[in-house]
């Protein structure tokens, strides 16, 4: 009997923890970065990468899931031991022979357990 009872508290528990992480969508406008080929889809991409975990150890590919736009996507989930942190995060424009072009100064953001959806700047843009 004790067994049904520890089930249930199980998924709840984990159910709990994994509604309690950070969801933030990063996006990145690259207009600019398109009209004077500084970045050409197909041979570069775009990544984020931050100060906390995943992004810390790991950087995310950002994806154009809307090609009219520019706008280029990622969704990173960020463990709840996060919860009113501050994460500087940059993107990053990788070349096929490894050379990067990251952005001059880090971003800011607070991470909170809710989604967190972030405009659409465009890269290397800092007068907001």
């Amino acid at each position: 009997m004790k067994r049904l009872f520890f089930i249930p508290i199980l998924l709840l528990t984990f159910s709990l923890v994994a509604q309690a992480q950070s969801k933030v969508t990063f996006n990145v406008n690259l207009t600019p970065m398109l009209k004077d080929s500084t970045f050409v889809p197909g041979r570069d991409y775009v990544q984020v990468t931050g100060s906390l975990s995943p992004i810390s150890t790991r950087p995310v590919r950002l994806y154009d899931t809307n090609p009219v736009d520019s706008v280029y996507t990622a969704e990173v989930r960020f463990s709840s031991r996060y919860s009113n942190s501050e994460l500087e995060y940059n993107f990053e424009i990788v070349h096929p022979e490894g050379k990067k072009k990251t952005e001059q100064l880090p971003r800011k953001v607070r991470l909170t357990n809710r989604e967190l959806e972030l405009p659409p700047l465009y890269f290397n843009a800092f007068a907001w």
